[in-house]
């Protein structure tokens, strides 16, 4: 007599019947605007690498490393002398002008960018997830900052420099005709082979910004260039009495701002249409569009938990 047997069908509906879990999926708004990750080539990468190792300063001695088996016996109190005697110090040949220059960190670097004190940034690229460092990269396009992300920068740093971190910025202190100006020179070089993408949320804000220039002249007649959105400002004497008489005190009994006499304005009647409106006319012409947010569907990950059992593998 047979054993009985139950078909697949039937073992689905059992108890004991191995049943798929369902798949979540989730739809969530995101940015329509392009990220900008300006990786280097292997060439390039690697010609930034020997500039950045022959043209670095140490700012740091690696720590100090003794053999337990000399120092064991010493008493704890008197091992950080005998450290200090023990190895062999290089002496740090770097002013403090360049120690000035160099900043590292990722929070130390946003606030070099939002004081506009920043010449140039490089990014290790390395850095997971990229969310930590993004808004450096937003900021630095925002103020037309060259920013490079570098392979193997940790390392670089760390065996120059004696330190380590995922940003470091230049000052714009630093003097062209030094090792760290010519390492800014290099990095504007490589900077002009990776343009911001048109796309990206400051793209046109940086433009914007770049336009709006103002240039003193002392001789020249106040004219505005429209093909270069550049306007030149006269410094005659009239000029300079109406700034002086609304922006500097010049005695104890006087205002320090008097405004202009204003002629009252009286509220027009007539219909103005939306198309005719000057702002709208001035937003089409920036090229400016409103792109909406786009709806993404995600799902959980399979292998998770495998690439958390390999990290913990590897620690």
């Amino acid at each position: 007599m047979e054993p009985p047997t139950i078909t697949k069908k039937q073992e689905k509906k059992a108890l004991s019947g191995k049943k798929p879990k369902k798949e979540t999926i989730k739809n969530v708004l995101a940015k329509p605007f392009k990220s900008y990750w300006p990786l280097l080539t292997p060439e390039d990468n690697n010609h930034l690498k020997e500039t950045l190792t022959r043209l670095l300063p140490r700012l740091k001695n690696d720590r100090i490393k003794v053999p337990y088996s000399k120092i064991k016996e010493i008493p704890k109190c008197e091992r950080k002398k005998f450290r200090e005697q023990h190895a062999t110090l290089e002496p740090l040949e770097v002013n403090e002008t360049d120690r000035q220059s160099l900043i590292f960190g990722v929070n130390d670097v946003a606030r070099l960018l939002e004081h506009r004190e920043a010449r140039s940034v490089l990014i290790a690229s390395d850095v997971e997830p990229r969310l930590f460092v993004q808004h450096v990269l937003d900021q630095a396009v925002l103020y037309n900052v060259p920013v490079l992300v570098v392979t193997d920068l940790r390392e670089v740093l760390k065996m120059k420099c004696g330190l380590s971190g995922a940003v470091i910025g230049l000052k714009n202190t630093i003097k062209p005709d030094c090792q760290l100006g010519l390492i800014q020179q290099t990095i504007c070089n490589i900077y002009e082979n990776y343009p911001v993408p048109e796309t990206h949320v400051h793209y046109h804000r940086r433009q914007l910004k770049d336009a709006s220039t103002i240039i003193i002249s002392d001789n020249e007649d106040s004219v505005m260039d429209k093909s270069k959105s550049v306007i030149f400002v006269s410094d005659s004497d009239d000029e300079r009495e109406i700034a002086c008489k609304n922006h500097l005190r010049r005695g104890d009994k006087k205002r320090v701002f008097v405004p202009e006499k204003s002629e009252p304005s009286a509220k027009s009647t007539t219909f103005m249409h939306l198309e005719s409106s000057s702002c709208v006319s001035n937003i089409n012409n920036n090229g400016i569009h409103y792109q909406s947010l786009q709806v993404k569907r995600i799902r959980g990950d399979k292998n998770r938990n495998k690439r958390k059992m390999e990290r913990f593998k590897k620690k």
